[in-house]
């Protein structure tokens, strides 16, 4: 139907009714009204197109930027994109877990070695402190006497050394190379080495192994009513105490390009203690809001498709990044094509449609429940504890030896 039957510049109806266009066009309220009622963009289909020419996509009902709002909100931009993005927001546990494992694994030979070297340290110092016990009794009876201790495994020297070599011949030798002050710095090594490997459980039992959140919302940016974009991915980062980090700082926060191989740093350090994380990918939905559509889809469709070549002309996308165009709509009243038709013409077009109740209904799942992963289930970290208790029970049987001793010299 035609705007005016005698005079296409005029207003046909309503409170402008046989006055200028220029004067509808002019109250830019009345014209939002206008391109709201679904009836008036039916029977009047030239002069909607009128004003939307005018106005574009600064023409912005009350319901249209009540919806523009709410999408704003995290919740409902994690709703959306579960009913365009499902598979983000499942996993194969299985998979986290082997990767958790692997890194353990890798592990594993270092673990063996250096509680090894940890044992056959802690008991040639055991036995020197037992000697040089009973050399202290009588000095002159026993003379100078040397003793050979493997170097820690968290010591390296510049020389390739593998043994430490102590002398003892009188009270003034006991002070200088004190075998429990030396007992006590291993062991507090050793403490800091197996405190990697529980703050990294302890992580674990309190932390998801995968990530899903709303990292930006936006409106009325990139020519778009609402941007979200949806980060996800897997991130094992484990937060380790000041100790810890000093401890294996050079592992931790080295520069992967420098090499490390022909330094003093102990050999344990050599390997990569940082996890690796993929890289954090993300969805891109770009939204397009309509409070209602009609028989005018076709203009709807066009609009973002016109803002879609903007986007791709005027802004560069992350490699890592997946972007979608959605029209969000509050209802659909046309008559002439179904809507599931309509769907299916902008599907064409790699456009989704999504009806604002079915996102309102959609339900979430319980992503802090199902991303998690239990040390019990890591097999590799599992055997590393065992490995690295067996040295804490050595300790504990010389802590208690030292303990004796000290206890006879002072008479109890």
């Amino acid at each position: 139907m035609s705007m005016n039957g005698k005079d296409k510049t005029l207003v046909p109806f309503g409170k402008y009714a046989g006055q200028p266009l220029e004067i509808l066009l002019a109250d830019k309220s009345y014209c939002a009204w206008l391109v709201g009622q679904a009836s008036i963009r039916e029977q009047y289909p030239e002069l909607c197109n009128l004003v939307f020419s005018e106005h574009g996509s600064c023409l912005k009902t009350p319901n249209h930027n009540r919806m523009q709002a709410e999408y704003v909100g995290e919740e409902v931009g994690l709703k959306l994109s579960y009913m365009i993005h499902p598979d983000i927001f499942t996993h194969d546990k299985e998979y986290y877990v082997k990767r958790v494992d692997e890194y353990f694994a890798d592990k594993l030979p270092i673990v063996k070695s250096v509680c090894e070297r940890m044992n056959n340290r802690i008991s040639e110092i055991g036995k020197m402190a037992t000697e040089v016990s009973a050399m202290s009794k009588k000095w002159d009876l026993y003379g100078q006497k040397s003793f050979a201790i493997p170097v820690s495994p968290f010591k390296k020297y510049m020389d390739g050394r593998e043994q430490e070599e102590y002398v003892f011949k009188n009270p003034v030798s006991l002070i200088v190379n004190d075998p429990e002050e030396l007992y006590q710095k291993t062991i507090q090594d050793f403490d800091l080495f197996y405190a990697f490997f529980d703050e990294f459980r302890s992580y674990l039992s309190t932390s998801q192994f995968k990530h899903i959140n709303s990292s930006k919302l936006s409106f009325e940016k990139k020519y778009n009513d609402v941007t979200i974009e949806i980060d996800y991915h897997e991130e094992i980062k484990p937060k380790f105490s000041s100790r810890v980090e000093k401890f294996f700082e050079r592992a931790l926060f080295r520069n992967t390009s420098s090499s490390n191989v022909t330094s003093n740093v102990p050999d344990f350090l050599h390997a990569e203690w940082r996890y690796k994380n993929p890289q954090i990918t993300s969805k891109l939905n770009y939204i397009e809001i309509k409070p209602t559509i009609g028989d005018d889809y076709h203009t709807v469709l066009n609009q973002i498709l016109n803002r879609r070549d903007m986007n791709k002309l005027h802004f560069k996308q992350k490699a890592s990044q997946t972007v979608r165009y959605i029209l969000v709509i509050g209802a659909y009243d046309g008559t002439g094509v179904s809507f599931e038709n309509v769907k299916g013409i902008f599907k064409n077009e790699d456009i989704e449609v999504l009806l604002e109740n079915d996102i309102d209904n959609v339900t979430l799942p319980k992503i802090e429940s199902d991303f998690r992963i239990s040390p019990s289930e890591i097999s590799a970290l599992n055997e590393i504890f065992n490995i690295l208790d067996s040295v804490k029970k050595t300790i504990s049987i010389v802590d208690e030896c030292f303990a004796d001793r000290n206890n006879c010299a002072s008479g109890f």
